[in-house]
Parts: C-alpha cells; structure tokens; sequence
C-alpha cells in the first residue's frame, strides 16, 4: 500500500518537472521570435554592449525551468524504475549536463549584466568570451555539451518505458531526443560558430519541438501508470 501511494507521488514529481520542461521550452521559443530589442549579428563587444538591453536575459531564466524540470523528470523515471541502472546513468549523466548549463545561465544572468554596466575596452575580451551573443563564446560550447549530456541522460532512460503503446513512442522520443542532441554537442566541437546560422537556428528550433513533445507525451504515460496505480490500490480494497 505504502509503495503504490509513493508510485503516484513518484509521478507527480515527473509530472511537475515535465510541465517546467514545457514552460522551459515555449517561452523561449516565442521570445527567440517576438522579443525586442534584439541582439545584430555578433561584430564585436562594443557593437554588443551598445544594443544591450536587460530583457536579453528573459528567455534565459526560462532555461531555468527546462534544466529543473529535466532533472525532476529523470529523478521521477529513476525511482519509479524496477531496473534502476541505466535510469541511474541517466540521472547521473543529466546532472552533469545541468550543473554546466546552469553555470552558463548564471554567467548570462548576472555576469555579463554586470560586465556590461561597467563596461570598459579592458572588458571587451570578457564579452567575447562568455556573452551568448558571440558565436564562437565559450557560453555555447557549454550550452551545446550541457545539452548534449541532457540528450545522453534521456537516452539512458529510455530503459524505463515499456515496448507498446504510448510508452513506445515516448521511448522513441526519448532516444531521439539523445541522437540529436549528441550530434549537436559534437558537431559544435568541430564547429562552434554554426549555433548562430540558419542552420543552427533550424535546429534549435526542431530540438525545442521534440523536447516539448517529449516532455507532453511523458506527461501522458506518467498518468496512465498513476491510473493502473490507483486500480491496484481499489482491487487491494
């Protein structure tokens, strides 16, 4: 009885974390289109500073609830998890992956804010460094390695969902999910700069996609498995 009542807290932790995932992954999406004033196309950290604005950093704490709610998700799929070893790898792999996203956020957020406020030439190799409006900044080889260890960790977890149905679906999302994102982490160590092309903007737009529906889809199976936990515990009464 007690095990049963925890399955369904189990899943109303994964639940939680995947609707952040879904917040982490619109709001974003709809400032990367709508949201002024924009950035122009990297020149140099004086052209940066100049079109600077505090509002650049909103999507950013958005990221907040898509790396949070990615690792409520892989905690929740770990515990409910009969054979917990390669959603442990997951967990693991996924934790990593957010400590060195959210290392990058904080930069975004409150560094580079600061750096910009007392901005002087002696910063401009600061801004090139670490600002996300620089292509080739270290800020996105750290965001696409973060998320390529996301991609691995949803990749591992997979494991957890069954061969039928719904469940295989969200499997096949999950893999998915870990291909793309390793071949994106990859791809940016032999060419960091593209994350800031017409391809590289495609794909982020695809990868948002994806991991939104991911995150639906798994919204979904986490309630059917509430469901058959609930007929368990009526049939016991």
């Amino acid at each position: 009885m007690i095990k049963n009542t925890n399955n369904i807290a189990k899943c109303n932790f994964g639940i939680m974390g995947a609707l952040f995932i879904m917040i982490g992954t619109l709001f974003p999406s709809l400032f990367a289109i709508f949201l002024r004033p924009k950035q122009p196309f990297w020149e140099n950290a004086d052209v940066f500073v100049e079109h600077y604005h505090a509002i650049q950093s909103l999507p950013i704490y958005f990221g907040f609830f898509l790396i949070g709610g990615s690792i409520m998700l892989l905690t929740s799929i770990y515990l409910l998890s009969t054979n917990r070893l390669y959603p442990l790898s997951g967990l693991i792999f996924g934790t990593i992956g957010a400590s060195v996203i959210s290392l990058n956020y904080i930069i975004q957020t409150t560094f580079i804010p600061a750096v910009v406020k007392e901005y002087t030439e002696a910063h401009a190799v600061i801004i090139e460094a670490f600002a996300m409006g620089n292509p080739t900044s270290f800020a996105w080889a750290a965001e696409m390695w973060g998320y390529g260890f996301i991609g691995l960790a949803t990749w591992f977890a997979a494991s957890f969902f069954r061969n039928n149905g719904i469940e295989k679906f969200a499997k096949i999302l999950f893999i998915l999910n870990g291909i793309l994102s390793i071949a994106g982490a990859l791809y940016t160590a032999f060419d960091l700069g593209w994350v800031l092309t017409t391809p590289g903007y495609i794909s982020f737009g695809l990868w948002n996609i994806l991991y939104f529906l991911l995150a639906g889809v798994t919204i979904r199976v986490l309630l059917l498995r509430k469901d058959e936990t609930s007929h368990e515990l009526l049939s016991k009464d």
